[in-house]
């Protein structure tokens, strides 16, 4: 017994015996991607886009489950408390678990959640009626004179949490009217039952494109290739801060850093793939790609700027 106690020190000593590196593996089964919103939207389609490129990479099945309800709360607190194997991902609009997370008792926080992938990012755009205001200048000439009706795609959503900042900022009051999602929003400003509304800048583009509304703001540091006419804050001389709007995969806390880096590759080279570049140019979707360290030091940026608007961002 001796003898063999003292060969298993000396083959460890030597190196004869080398652990097995965890998640080495991986996959060996279907991937499972939770969308926290129903099928159909921005978040679903998007996710089901991407879903047959990252397949292609990974070399496992990626299976779409829709888990809506409470603005994602219910999937979020659901995904905390799932394996850190790498076999469950969540995607969704970030930062909208942030937001939940300041609304109210959570049980999670995004900061535990472990960053993979994000491939898109999407700006928000202040919209008017077409038969309105012809320039931002105008707009807020008026908004400073008397406070103008809104248009959110819910209250506590990332849109109104882009208004708080942008409206702040610029020094003006609003009286926000919230509806179940920005189709909601954009299609009363266009019936004239509102004097803007603010949306992501895919909600808004068919009706931008048919002439009925008129893009006036992007809040965004950077002009969007598919509305390159629309200024940007600082086009017009305003210093304007902002929260990325972030379409992405995170696995939950403390998934090894070996099945992320498997995880992160797949979805990067899926992101890279031309027929998804193709799909995402005919969906106005700006392709961005952000790195799990990237995406994590994004998430610890954004709790004390969403912190300032929590009285503003209550649901009720």
């Amino acid at each position: 017994m001796l003898r063999i106690l003292k060969f298993f020190v000396a083959a460890a000593a030597a190196g004869l015996f080398i652990a097995p590196v965890f998640g080495a593996d991986f996959p060996t089964k279907p991937v499972k991607l939770i969308v926290t919103a129903g099928a159909g939207g921005g978040e679903d389609t998007e996710a089901r886009a991407i879903a047959p490129f990252v397949e292609k990479h990974l070399g496992a099945q990626v299976v779409i489950e829709n888990q809506p309800g409470a603005g994602g709360k219910i999937a979020f607190e659901k995904f905390v408390k799932a394996e850190p194997d790498g076999y469950t991902l969540i995607t969704y609009t970030f930062p909208k678990s942030v937001i939940i997370e300041y609304q109210g008792k959570t049980g999670y926080k995004t900061s535990d959640f472990t960053p993979i992938f994000a491939w898109s990012r999407s700006s928000q755009l202040l919209v008017v009626n077409a038969e309105t205001w012809k320039t931002f200048n105008e707009f807020l000439t008026a908004a400073k004179g008397k406070p103008l009706s809104g248009g959110l795609s819910g209250r506590g959503s990332t849109t109104h949490l882009m208004g708080l900042i942008a409206l702040d900022e610029l020094g003006i009051k609003v009286n926000w009217v919230p509806y179940e999602g920005s189709a909601g929003s954009v299609a009363a400003l266009a019936g004239k039952h509102l004097d803007f509304t603010i949306s992501l800048a895919t909600s808004a583009v068919s009706l931008i494109q048919a002439g009925k509304l008129r893009p006036l703001l992007l809040f965004s540091d950077k002009r969007d290739p598919n509305l390159a006419d629309v200024p940007v804050p600082k086009d017009l001389g305003f210093d304007m801060s902002f929260i990325p709007t972030l379409r992405g995969v995170e696995a939950p806390p403390k998934t090894p850093a070996a099945i992320v880096k498997i995880l992160e590759d797949a979805f990067r080279k899926a992101a890279q793939e031309p027929e998804f570049i193709a799909i995402a140019k005919k969906r106005k979707i700006v392709l961005e790609p952000v790195g799990s360290a990237e995406f994590a030091k994004t998430v610890a940026n954004v709790y004390p700027k969403i912190a300032k608007f929590q009285p503003m961002l209550a649901t009720k």
